[in-house]
Parts: structure tokens; C-alpha cells; sequence
């Protein structure tokens, strides 16, 4: 059962009727895994329909792992909590994105489920070493994995990949995804393909 919606590294309260419904929806399904995005969106103005990242500080980590742990609280279980696509990176951030996830695993006891995808798009985006993201992670944490394709857009004067869940998954994920399979062991993995989508033959 994968989230979209809890915002958990927002400073807004999170959303007790939302959290009620994801609550309803894991005793309902009884999911093996349940996992949720490293991110906040929500505000008390509004809630952006969009998965916004947060700075990788100290500050930023005990923050979002205090939240992890009131979900956790509320759902009665663990969760995995997912690495996102960035297209920016703030001035302010200290630490690795996986010193980062780390930190916030040691704190909360949640797992991790780690996106491949995302990871290489980072590395493209932000010019950071995929490969070092892998090794860094806690390989214990790591119980799931996502694939995706992606997008190349002009903006500006850059190029940027936009992880659109449109295409097939290109050949430097694959590669990056059995390196993955190296260091985590053959954890569940799922191919997102969410717009675009093909004729099924």
C-alpha cells in the first residue's frame, strides 16, 4: 500500500481523517508492506498536489522521523518511507541524501523503500553519484524497491529528467537497479507506469 498524501515532513499537523483513511484501508487489505514519501506538500494554507523535498539537515531528519513515528503509532506497524526525485537542492542542506534517510531510519525504526529511479534521476539532475547513494543507504532498511521511466525536458538552460512514471525503464536504471540487488538482496520491487500507458498487447 503505497501513500501519496500524508505530507510527513510538512509542519502542518497531519491530516488526522486522511491518516484515519489509511488506517481503514491497511486493516481492510492487510498489506505486507506499507510505505509513504520523504517529502512534505501540505500548508495551512492549502496542500500542493506534488511531492516537494525537504532539506537534508539534522533539524529536517528528527522532524520527519517524529512524524514517521506518530503514523507508525496510529497504524499500529512499520512503515518504509521512499527517496524523491529532486530538481533542486536546497542551499541549506548538511547531509547526504542517504546520511539523511539514515537518520531518520535510526530515529523512527522505519524501513526504507528505495526508488532506482529517482536515485539516477538525482544523479543527472543534481550531478551527484548514484552508485555512492546505494553503498550509503542502511541495507538492512532497504525492503522494497521502485523502477520507473522518465522524461528529458529543456528548461531554461538545463536539462532536466522529470521522473513521469511514462515509458519503459531505461537501461542505465536496470544497470543501477542490479547493483542495487548486489548490495539489498532480492527485495520486492515494482515497475511504476502510471501516465502514458501502453496497449496492453
Amino acid at each position: 500500500l503505497h501513500g501519496v498524501g500524508l505530507s510527513l515532513g510538512s509542519v502542518a499537523p497531519l491530516d488526522r481523517e486522511h491518516l484515519r483513511r489509511v488506517k481503514r484501508a491497511v486493516e481492510r487489505f492487510e498489506p505486507l508492506l506499507v510505505s509513504e514519501h520523504a517529502c512534505w506538500g501540505r500548508h495551512p494554507q492549502g496542500h500542493f498536489n506534488d511531492l516537494l523535498p525537504l532539506p537534508q539537515t539534522e533539524e529536517a531528519a528528527r522532524h520527519l522521523a517524529t512524524r514517521v513515528r506518530e503514523v507508525q503509532d496510529v497504524l499500529g506497524r512499520q512503515i518504509l518511507v521512499e527517496n524523491l526525485s529532486a530538481y533542486f537542492a536546497y542551499r541549506e542542506s548538511r547531509l547526504t541524501e542517504w546520511e539523511f534517510l539514515g537518520a531518520v531510519v535510526e530515529l523512527s525504526g522505519c524501513g526504507l523503500l528505495l526508488d532506482v529511479n529517482n536515485a539516477y534521476v538525482n544523479s543527472v539532475n543534481l550531478g551527484l553519484d548514484a552508485g555512492a547513494f546505494l553503498a550509503g543507504l542502511p541495507r538492512a532498511a532497504v525492503q522494497e524497491i521502485h523502477l520507473a521511466g522518465h522524461t528529458r525536458r529543456r528548461i531554461g538552460e538545463r536539462d532536466l529528467l522529470i521522473d513521469d512514471h511514462g515509458s519503459t525503464v531505461c537501461d542505465e536504471v536496470w544497470q543501477l537497479y542490479a547493483r542495487a540487488i548486489e548490495r539489498f538482496g532480492p527485495v520486492p520491487t515494482l515497475i511504476e507506469w502510471d501516465t502514458d500507458v501502453p496497449a496492453l498487447d
